[in-house]
C-alpha cells in the first residue's frame, strides 16, 4: 500500500502507541504519558531490571498515568537507576531513570537486589523461589499429615488451591501455602474453641503459630539451609444456617456438597487434598473471572462480611507486621536506650530478686538493664523479629516470651505465670498509646491482676497528636490522659503524673508522659474492708 493511505497511517500510529514511553519519577509518584492500553491491566514496577511491586493500571489523568509509591517503599527511596513499568508478563510500558537523595543503609537499590517485593498485602518480604516453594510443599504435607491424624478435615485452599487448579503448581510469585480446616456445621462460637485445639495441637508437634484472629492461624516453618522463611495459612470453615463462612474473605452461598467429599489434586507433583468443587470454590472467593491471572489481585472484602468477621472472631495482628520490621531494621549492636527515667523508677520502687515484666519489650534493651540490677524480668512482645532479638540480647539472663495483648487468652495465661505473693511490677515503655483500646483493656486487666500490694505499673507514651499521623503507623498515634483516666477507672485503677518530656521519634519531636499506674482509692478502701 502507497505511503500516505489509511492503513499505513494506522500502524503508524499503532507503533507510536506501543512505543516505550519516558518515565518521570519523582519521591511522590511515577508517570508517564497514556497509551490505548485499559485502566484495570495489570503492571509490574522494575527497579534496576528487578519486580519491586505489581499492581493495576491506573485510569488516565490529563493524558498521563500517575502511580503513587506504596508507603513501606516511602523510607527507600535513596539512590539513584533504573525505573520500567512492565506489562505484567509483556513488554516495557515506560522508562525513566531516578535519583533521589544521596544513597545510605537503605535504598531502592539495595532493597531490589536483596530480592525483596511489595506483597498482596502491602508488606515487604523475599521474593518467591523455588527453595521457599519446595519448603512450602514440604510443610504443607507435615502439616496435613498432622491435622488428619486427629480427625479433622483439611485441604487445600485459597492462592494454593488456585495454582494447583491452573497449572499443578505452586502459583510462580505465592509466598505461602493455604490450608483449609472445614468444621462443617458449627457456630462462631464453635469455631473459635476448634481454633484453639488446633493450636494446642500444632504447637505440641514442635510448630511456633501464630494467631491472626480465632478463624486463622499461621504456622511459621523453619528456615532454609539459605536461611529462607516460609509459613502455612491455616484458614477454620463451616457452615452456619447455609450459608458458608470463610475467613478472611470468603462468606455466601457454597453448598455442602462444594466441600465434602474431599478429593485429591496434584500440587508440585504431590498428591494433596481438594475440596469436592475446585472450581465454586474458587468463584466464591475470587469472583468470576479467577481463571485469567492477575498478579497485581488484592482482596476486597465487602464492609459487612469484614466486620461480622471481625466481631466473631478478632484481629489480633493489626500491627504487627509494622513492628516485625521495625524491631528487623534495629542495627545488631547498636547501643539502644535501656536506661530511662521509666527503667530508674522501677529500679527505686523494687528490690533485687523482685518480678518485673517488661511488656512491648522489642529489642531487650531495658530488660538488659533491669536484669543488670538483679530483678527477675520476663520480657514480652509479639513481634517476633523483637523477640529473637531479645533472647539473643538476654544469653539467659531474662525471660523472653512472645505474647500478643490483642489475644485475651494469652494474657489470661500470662495473669496465671506473673502472680506472685509480693506482686509483679510492670514497665509499659512506648507501649500504651501505640495499642488499640481493646489490647490497652488486655494490659489493663494484667496490671491489675499482677501488681498486687508492692508491685507497680510504670508507662511512657505520647500524649498529643502529631501531624504525621497515619492510621497504619501506630508510632504516630497518641493516648489522651483523659481517654487513659476513663479506661483505667474501668479497671479499679487510676494514674499519677510524673513529667512530661520532649522526644524525637520517627513521627517528629512529640512529647512524652511519664506516669505510674496503680490501684484507685475507692478499690484499695474495698479490698481492705473485705
Amino acid at each position: 500500500m502507497p505511503n500516505g493511505e489509511p492503513g499505513d497511517a494506522a500502524r503508524r500510529a499503532a507503533d507510536v502507541d506501543r512505543a516505550v514511553r519516558e518515565a518521570r519519577v519523582s519521591t511522590a509518584s511515577i508517570e508517564w504519558a497514556a497509551d490505548a492500553t485499559e485502566p484495570g491491566a495489570a503492571i509490574d514496577i522494575e527497579v534496576d531490571g528487578r519486580r519491586l511491586w505489581s499492581e493495576h493500571l491506573p485510569e488516565p489523568l490529563d493524558g498521563r498515568r500517575v502511580v503513587s509509591w506504596p508507603a513501606p517503599l516511602r523510607p527507600y527511596l535513596r539512590g539513584s537507576g533504573t525505573l520500567r513499568v512492565r506489562a505484567s508478563g509483556g513488554p516495557v510500558i515506560a522508562e525513566g531513570r531516578y535519583r533521589f537523595a544521596r544513597e545510605r543503609r537503605r535504598s531502592l537499590r539495595r532493597l531490589a537486589e536483596a530480592g525483596t517485593v511489595l506483597d498482596k498485602w502491602g508488606k515487604l518480604v523475599p521474593a518467591a523461589n523455588q527453595e521457599l516453594h519446595d519448603a512450602l510443599l514440604d510443610g504443607t504435607e507435615r502439616i496435613v499429615g498432622e491435622l488428619q491424624a486427629v480427625g479433622f478435615v483439611v485441604a487445600i485452599t485459597g492462592g494454593t488451591l488456585l495454582g494447583a487448579v491452573r497449572s499443578g503448581d505452586i502459583l510462580e510469585r505465592d509466598d505461602d501455602s493455604d490450608l483449609l480446616l472445614y468444621l462443617g456445621e458449627a457456630s462462631p462460637t464453635e469455631v473459635s474453641l476448634a481454633s484453639y485445639r488446633v493450636e494446642r495441637l500444632l504447637i505440641a508437634s514442635g510448630h511456633t503459630v501464630i494467631r491472626h484472629s480465632d478463624a486463622h492461624l499461621q504456622i511459621m516453618l523453619q528456615p532454609t539451609a539459605a536461611g529462607i522463611s516460609a509459613h502455612v495459612d491455616v484458614f477454620m470453615g463451616f457452615h452456619d444456617r447455609g450459608v458458608y463462612s470463610q475467613p478472611i474473605h470468603v462468606r455466601g452461598d457454597l453448598p455442602v456438597e462444594a466441600i465434602l467429599p474431599i478429593t485429591g489434586i496434584r500440587l508440585g507433583g504431590r498428591e494433596v487434598p481438594s475440596v469436592a468443587d475446585p472450581e465454586a470454590w474458587l468463584a466464591a472467593c475470587y469472583g468470576p473471572t479467577w481463571r485469567v491471572p492477575d498478579p497485581a489481585f488484592s482482596f476486597e472484602t465487602p464492609i459487612a462480611t469484614r466486620r461480622r468477621f471481625e466481631n466473631w472472631f478478632g484481629t489480633y495482628d493489626f500491627t504487627r507486621h509494622f513492628w516485625e520490621a521495625r524491631a528487623a531494621r534495629g542495627r545488631r549492636g547498636r547501643r539502644a536506650r535501656g536506661r530511662g527515667a521509666d527503667v530508674r523508677h522501677i529500679l527505686r520502687r523494687t528490690r533485687r530478686g523482685d518480678s518485673v515484666l517488661d511488656v512491648g519489650a522489642g529489642r531487650g534493651a531495658a530488660a538488659a538493664v533491669l536484669a543488670g540490677h538483679r530483678r527477675r524480668v520476663t520480657a514480652i512482645d509479639f513481634a517476633t523479629t523483637a523477640v529473637e532479638a531479645a533472647v539473643e540480647r538476654s544469653r539467659g539472663r531474662f525471660d523472653v516470651e512472645r505474647v500478643n495483648l490483642a489475644d485475651g487468652r494469652a494474657v489470661l495465661d500470662l495473669i496465671s505465670r506473673q502472680r506472685e505473693p509480693e506482686g509483679t511490677s510492670v514497665l509499659l515503655r512506648d507501649v500504651l498509646a501505640y495499642l488499640p483500646e481493646d489490647s490497652r483493656a488486655n494490659v489493663f486487666r494484667l496490671i491489675r491482676a499482677v501488681i498486687g500490694e508492692r508491685g507497680i505499673a510504670v508507662a511512657t507514651f505520647p500524649d498529643r497528636a502529631t501531624r504525621r499521623y497515619e492510621h497504619l503507623r501506630p508510632d504516630t498515634w497518641h493516648l489522651p490522659l483523659s481517654w487513659l483516666s476513663a479506661e483505667l477507672h474501668r479497671h479499679g485503677l487510676a494514674y499519677t503524673l510524673h513529667r512530661r518530656t520532649l522526644r524525637r521519634t520517627s513521627a517528629g519531636v512529640r512529647r512524652f508522659v511519664h506516669i505510674s499506674i496503680h490501684a484507685a482509692e475507692s478499690s484499695i478502701e474495698s479490698r481492705r474492708s473485705s
